[in-house]
């Protein structure tokens, strides 16, 4: 396999310690609607701005003399320094390397954009924020768009960029081609994109096992691979965590129907409409096509009340559908109760709107289902930023609490991360089994990049 790759640098605004967020929705999960025009307003309306874009080489340049500038002004400490081993001297410079801005006060953190030339292979994007440590496994978050959206779009809206800059977790984007959709839906709704190793889950699988093996990147850790989308690329998140619960730790789910809701287009706008089918029978289906990998993914859903494009019953489809299919791989008997959270709450967003708060959990303690209901939020990202589109800023941040649940859901649960390394003789068996099984789970190919000649 040959990667070829271009970096572009990508500027990230300064980091708000309430930890603001945005986020943004696509258009429809099947056929599109019009863009939500909402105030840009921000998760905290008294922080500076963010923004996203490619920096220019003269800021880049500006950068580098900062940081030389730095350098120089510590390096009139060398003489006095020659006692400190050289791995003190290294962290010393890397922090003045830390101290490069670009004229506005942002971080540059590393965009790069590839393609797979695997059949039904597609076209993504991997952002690396700043200052991660070489050698340490950090999380990956995969981001799924929906209709008449791109890699782009999506990260400007939901600034899950921003978020990776202060938790520290590579994100990859895989973007859907007009020449499969041509409104650049996910094909949720077809059945050769609803099974394991298959369609575009076999295509979006192969794209994050690539940046999970971290040739020439960072090091993931792969207890905590999460996916997430909205609309269209929340169907596919959820038929991903159901098809792969051995690859993605928890999934996110905004605006989207529930797992298998349709099986043709026509389907696909009636489930949109009023929900699917009954969703203790989707969430049967759901644990059956984990097969031997069973386990419970944990999901967050988010759903507006407001939404004419799916419509908000769907919300509630979705999170039964998962209690359903958690109740059935954790065994707990008739345990997760829909009409019987452990937590419920109220709360409004600092935009303006009201939102609920349902969770339940398991018998530790730890969260299996959250359940975010917006009443007035339409088919949009809650909390989204306006430079991208469907997003509605006045509504909770749907990218904070999406990624301060995966932090509390890692493979293994407990919110402790498990070792990948250490694991019984069993477990080791049982491993390679079901690995022997899956070969070429999801396929092989050649990774390029469209934008650089090889060489």
């Amino acid at each position: 396999m040959t990667v070829h790759r271009e970096s572009s640098n990508v500027t990230i605004g300064p980091v708000c310690a309430s930890r603001r967020l945005h986020a943004t929705g696509p258009d429809a999960v099947l056929a599109g609607s019009s863009r939500a025009a909402h105030p840009a307003d921000r998760w905290n309306p008294g922080a500076a701005g963010t923004g996203y874009g490619e920096a220019s080489a003269p800021d880049v340049d500006r950068v580098s003399e900062r940081v030389n500038r730095y350098e120089l002004r510590l390096g009139g400490l060398r003489m006095s320094l020659r006692g400190i081993p050289s791995r003190r001297w290294a962290r010393l410079r890397l922090a003045a390397r830390r101290l490069g801005r670009t004229r506005h006060g942002a971080t540059v953190g590393r965009w790069e954009r590839f393609v797979d030339k695997a059949p039904a292979g597609r076209s993504y994007a991997v952002y690396t924020p700043p200052g991660l440590r070489h050698g340490t496994a950090v999380p990956l978050v995969v981001v799924l768009h929906g209709c008449n959206q791109s890699a782009p779009d999506a990260a400007a809206g939901t600034e899950v960029n921003s978020y990776a800059d202060r938790a520290g977790f590579v994100v990859v984007y895989p973007e859907q081609s007009t020449a499969d959709n041509v409104r650049r839906c996910w094909n949720w709704f077809q059945p050769r994109h609803q099974s394991r190793g298959f369609g575009e889950p076999a295509a979006i699988a192969r794209i994050t096992e690539r940046v999970l093996s971290g040739r020439g990147g960072q090091k993931i850790d792969p207890n905590r691979v999460h996916v997430m989308g909205l609309s269209a690329g929340g169907a596919m998140a959820g038929i991903l965590a159901a098809t792969y619960p051995d690859l993605y730790a928890s999934v996110g789910i905004h605006s989207a129907p529930q797992f298998g809701a349709a099986r043709s287009p026509m389907a696909a706008l009636l489930a949109m409409k009023s929900g699917g089918p009954a969703p203790t029978r989707q969430g049967r289906l759901a644990h059956a096509a984990m097969g031997p990998r069973a386990r419970v993914v944990p999901a967050i859903v988010i759903q507006g009340g407001a939404d004419r494009t799916v419509w908000a019953g769907n919300g509630d489809s979705v999170v039964r559908q998962w209690l359903t299919t958690s109740r059935l791989a954790h065994g707990e008997g008739p345990g997760l109760d829909f009409a019987r959270p452990d937590v419920a709450s109220s709360h409004r967003a600092p935009g303006g709107l009201s939102y609920e708060v349902r969770r339940w959990n398991d018998s530790d303690g730890d969260p299996v289902v959250q359940y975010l209901l917006v009443p007035d939020l339409g088919h949009a990202w809650s909390g989204g930023a306006g430079a991208g589109s469907y997003t509605d800023s006045r509504g909770p941040s749907a990218t904070r609490a999406m990624c301060e649940f995966f932090e509390r859901t890692p493979m293994g649960g407990g919110g402790v991360v498990a070792d990948p390394f250490v694991r019984s003789t069993f477990w080791r068996v049982r491993d390679w089994m079901t690995a022997a099984a899956d070969m070429g789970r999801s396929g092989l190919g050649t990774v390029t990049n469209p934008d650089r000649t090889p060489g």
